[in-house]
């Protein structure tokens, strides 16, 4: 049986590089801050304002297009 410490110095604990291309993206085109974070099978976006928030669903595919996402994009205001 493996001890934790075996398990936990095999884990990957590096960022997806989807979530680096999300955050690079969001501060290039609209020059604010947001948070990425992984869950379950979603990426999940969220933004400050719904303003925003709102504007990025509108260019949606533009994002996971310039991004190269693979998995479900959620956008979430009031992070």
């Amino acid at each position: 049986m493996d001890s934790l410490q075996d398990i936990m110095g095999r884990k990957n604990f590096t960022p997806p590089d989807e979530m680096i291309a999300i955050k690079d993206y969001v501060q290039r085109r609209y020059n604010k801050p947001c948070s990425v974070r992984l869950e379950r099978d979603a990426l999940i976006l969220s933004v400050r304002g719904s303003a925003l928030a709102a504007t990025i669903q509108l260019e949606r595919n533009g994002l996971i297009e310039a991004c190269g996402l693979k998995q479900k994009l959620v956008i979430r205001s009031g992070g």
